[in-house]
């Protein structure tokens, strides 16, 4: 059964000329929860705080951009030492994320890394440092070195978040000084004009076929390193950390279909 979708609003903040994007991400974080749940999944407060910031505000950078662009980021953060993976696609209205903490190598500063597909374009990188241990804030820094405007983040409520953005000949002033006062009031101070009402859910797309060409090229060079004389192996999707059981058998079979086929 597919999850539910979550709605996004975006506004037009007039004689602010900026961007607002809002979305309650209750259900959004309950099927993070139950999917992590599934896959026994866990992680300290700290960092469940982080993948819930990287849901929500990738779900609503995505509502802000062009239909046809599908956007992935991997944020590392030196502190705590975790890298977070999360991605949203405007094609199909789906979001993912992911945490990694195991086998990672120290850092001294952040990297956020954010690569665009849009269409059929060539794919596009930005990576941009950074030093702080909030996501939000990462994404704020990113988007004044990379994409060169402002944002600002605020949680309105535990799972209720608003995004505020730039836009040409914005008023920069009021923007900078917005604090969590100042959003709770926001549609009564600001005169907001709906623009988009877009639908998102989570969902990965994963599963044992794909997993197993994600493995292929591995087992062909590596197999008995890759199964140390068992008949199974655990493999987690790198996406949304999804655990598939692969068998060395299902793994020669795809192997022999494949040269067959030639």
């Amino acid at each position: 059964m597919l999850d539910p979708d979550i709605e996004v609003r975006t506004y037009f903040a007039r004689h602010k000329n900026a961007l607002v994007a809002r979305g309650d991400f209750s259900e959004l974080f309950a099927a993070w929860y139950l999917h992590r749940m599934d896959h026994h999944l866990s992680f300290a407060s700290e960092l469940e705080d982080i993948g819930r910031a990287a849901l929500a505000s990738i779900t609503l950078h995505c509502a802000s951009r062009p239909w046809k662009e599908t956007c992935a980021w991997t944020v590392q953060f030196a502190h705590p030492r975790v890298n977070v993976f999360a991605s949203g696609d405007n094609n199909t209205g789906t979001i993912v994320a992911n945490l990694l903490t195991e086998n990672l190598k120290p850092i001294e500063k952040g990297i956020f890394y954010s690569d665009v597909v849009e269409n059929l374009k060539s794919p596009r990188r930005s990576v941009v440092d950074f030093k702080t241990d909030s996501f939000l804030k990462a994404v704020e820094i990113f988007y004044a070195n990379s994409e060169q405007r402002a944002v600002r983040f605020f949680w309105h409520g535990e799972e209720d978040l608003v995004m505020i953005s730039a836009q040409p000949d914005c008023d920069l002033e009021w923007l900078h000084s917005l604090d969590s006062a100042a959003i709770k009031r926001l549609d009564q101070d600001v005169e907001l004009s709906l623009l988009e009402r877009r639908q998102f859910r989570f969902e990965c797309g994963c599963n044992h076929d794909r997993i197993s060409n994600f493995i292929l090229p591995i087992f062909k060079s590596q197999a008995e390193e890759l199964f140390c004389g068992d008949q199974t192996i655990s493999v987690a999707c790198p996406r949304c950390g999804a655990k598939h059981i692969l068998t060395r058998e299902s793994l020669e079979a795809k192997i022999e279909n494949s040269d067959q086929s030639r």
